[in-house]
């Protein structure tokens, strides 16, 4: 049978117990602690890209001032935390008819366009305005958040493009806290106007290294057919022959000012 406990006994066992209790307490109060940071990190992070994408939905409002309402300008502030913005790759997009030797060669030869997307880049999101359109493009894949729109009519069919290009003639790629993105109006041109309907296979050729998101997005249109030609090439044919074909280009000089 055991003896009385020592009253030095039972304050070695008090403090044991005590740090014990107090143990456990600590690394609940530090697991809930970390596990709240990081999922206020998290919220932080989405927020971000939702007030970038927001953000680049206005940069894309304002880019059709410029090529649909005639604005000679326009600036977008864009806020930029932790990512950066920059001129991108060029895009090539062509419009064409294989058989214009036939008709009028003038009228779609060299409808070849050089375009430069403007990339906001978080690290593991980029969000990139292209003629028009705005991608979203997460490590869990690509969305389409603004189509690019070009009116596909058995009358009227007009296909304008958006050339955007460095005003520095480089990529201007901006890290700072903001970021003004200036746009300029250098040419408006109306190359192709047709009332004959002689155009009857009419192809747009994009070649992009986001060809599965142009791909994505040109295929949900019910008046083309497309495929993927190559790997960073999409192919569309217009499946109707319109009476009147405009392909409009506004070229806009982009410059990136912190």
């Amino acid at each position: 049978m055991n003896g009385p406990v020592a009253g030095g006994e039972r304050g070695v066992s008090d403090i044991v117990g005590f740090v014990m209790v107090f143990g456990m307490i600590a690394s609940v109060v530090a697991i809930v602690a970390l596990s709240g940071l990081a999922g206020l990190e998290s919220a932080r992070d989405a927020q971000q890209t939702d007030n970038a994408v927001r953000a680049m939905e206005v940069l894309s409002d304002n880019m059709g001032d410029i090529a649909e309402r005639g604005a000679p300008s326009r600036a977008t502030e864009i806020s930029l935390e932790d990512a950066s913005l920059s001129l991108g790759a060029e895009t090539v997009v062509t419009v064409r008819d294989p058989n214009e030797s036939a008709s009028d060669p003038s009228f779609l030869e060299n409808r070849t366009h050089k375009i430069r997307p403007i990339v906001y880049d978080d690290g593991d999101t980029e969000l990139v305005y292209a003629m028009g359109a705005v991608f979203r493009d997460d490590p869990q894949g690509g969305t389409v958040v603004q189509p690019w729109s070009p009116v596909f009519d058995e009358e009227r069919t007009m296909i304008p493009v958006v050339t955007t290009v460095s005003a520095t003639d480089t990529g201007q790629q901006i890290q700072s806290s903001t970021v003004l993105v200036r746009a300029r109006a250098n040419d408006r041109l109306v190359p192709v106007a047709d009332d004959e309907g002689i155009y009857d296979d009419i192809w747009i050729n994009v070649t992009s290294s986001r060809s599965d998101l142009w791909l994505t997005m040109l295929g949900r249109d019910p008046a083309l057919t497309c495929f993927q030609s190559g790997t960073d090439r999409v192919s569309c044919q217009l499946d109707e022959t319109p009476e009147q074909l405009y392909v409009t280009e506004v070229r806009v000089a982009v410059e990136l000012k912190p």
